[in-house]
């Protein structure tokens, strides 16, 4: 018995503290969705005290080289070691808001949230290939990892009963961290595909920063510190109201203009449709290119898919009857994909694009079978 107790003691005095930070949004691209860390500390021995951050990589490779892993979903994150008055100054250089929360873990539970830590860094070091994770900016990243660490460390805390909706989705929670940049929302509206829009529930929401603080303090009664205030205004607030409309109108009116050219000028109809052809036929063979060549989900299963064909560059290069058959069948499929998206069983916001499709093949079917008539085929 005395044993036993000397033991429980002994591990009481040995077992670390374990704090979790989360900072706020940043002026940076990366920084707008916030960060998380989590740290093993001793209160007797500030300088021991060290935080484990996985949302580490090389932010100063190439655009091109990060942007192009990240297309393909194999972008390479893994786990740094920092001390911890080393990280708060980073954070605080860039006027970051912080908060930490110290967790009410039993001595147990905190010896082996270390130990996995541990494992975890010297696992994922970035010293080689095999010695990455592979970055997912909603089911794998820096948040995603602790919580999944502390879940399982507190035997499924923060995932009983987790699966209320929150009426959101991973589209939405993106577009509000965005809203000072519409012109990147008004793109995902094209590039990001249907994995996007499904509603998330509370457990899925924790792939940002501030609701796993929230789901913290509410189911492990972990009450947020601030350690430090961001000193300027927030990069995207309350009152932020960027829209992406004028983006999506201008891309809609480019496939739009020379179709709108050919009908008012026949003389010039073949090359005008071919030019609104040839724009439609780009975007449909970056798309198509992009759900091949991706690992990720929401650029490879993209409802924009149905909207935009490789095909259409060839419009140009048709006789003038098939140009006609062409066309229709097109609109015939953009009307389908308006009805799916009008019953709910398409879900992308792709109402007002798919008009930069619908109104030129619809443009060209009635041009085309107007000049053909009922009687003259053969017209090239």
């Amino acid at each position: 018995m005395l044993l036993s107790h000397l033991a429980a003691a002994a591990l009481l005095l040995s077992a670390p503290q374990i704090d979790v930070y989360t900072m706020g949004t940043g002026d940076a691209l990366f920084h707008r969705f916030g960060h998380a860390a989590i740290c093993t500390v001793d209160d007797e021995r500030p300088e021991r005290s060290v935080c484990f951050n996985y949302g580490t990589t090389d932010f100063g490779s190439p655009p091109r080289e990060l942007g192009w892993a990240f297309v393909q979903g194999d972008a390479p994150f893994w786990v740094s070691k920092w001390r911890l008055d080393r990280m708060l100054a980073v954070y605080v250089a860039e006027d970051r808001t912080v908060w930490r929360q110290r967790l009410p873990l039993t001595p147990a539970q905190a010896e082996a949230v270390a130990a996995k830590l541990e494992a975890d860094a010297a696992q994922f070091d970035g010293e080689s290939p095999e010695a990455n994770y592979d970055y997912h900016h909603f089911q794998d990243n820096c948040t995603t990892r602790i919580r999944d660490l502390l879940d399982e460390a507190t035997e499924g805390a923060l995932s009983l009963d987790s699966g209320t909706s929150t009426k959101r989705s991973y589209r939405e929670y993106g577009e509000q961290g965005l809203a000072d940049m519409p012109l990147i929302p008004a793109l995902g509206q094209l590039l990001v595909g249907r994995a996007a829009d499904e509603e998330i529930d509370a457990w899925q929401a924790m792939f940002l920063p501030r609701y796993l603080r929230s789901e913290l303090e509410q189911r492990l009664a972990a009450t947020p510190e601030l350690v430090h205030a961001r000193q300027g205004p927030p990069p995207v607030h309350a009152d932020t109201r960027g829209s992406s409309l004028p983006y999506l109108l201008g891309f809609v009116s480019l496939p739009c203009a020379p179709a709108l050219a050919g009908l008012a000028w026949p003389r010039a109809s073949r090359v005008c449709f071919g030019i609104a052809g040839a724009l439609l036929g780009l975007v449909g063979l970056a798309l198509w290119a992009l759900a091949l060549i991706s690992q990720m989900p929401e650029l490879r299963y993209n409802e924009a898919l149905l909207l935009f064909w490789p095909t259409d560059l060839g419009v140009g290069l048709m006789r003038a009857e098939h140009r006609r058959r062409y066309a229709l069948v097109r609109v015939a499929v953009l009307l389908a994909c308006g009805l799916g998206l009008a019953l709910g069983v398409l879900r992308q916001p792709l109402a007002l694009i798919s008009l930069a499709a619908l109104v030129p093949m619809g443009l060209l079917a009635w041009a085309e079978s107007r000049a053909l008539g009922p009687t003259d085929p053969s017209r090239g």
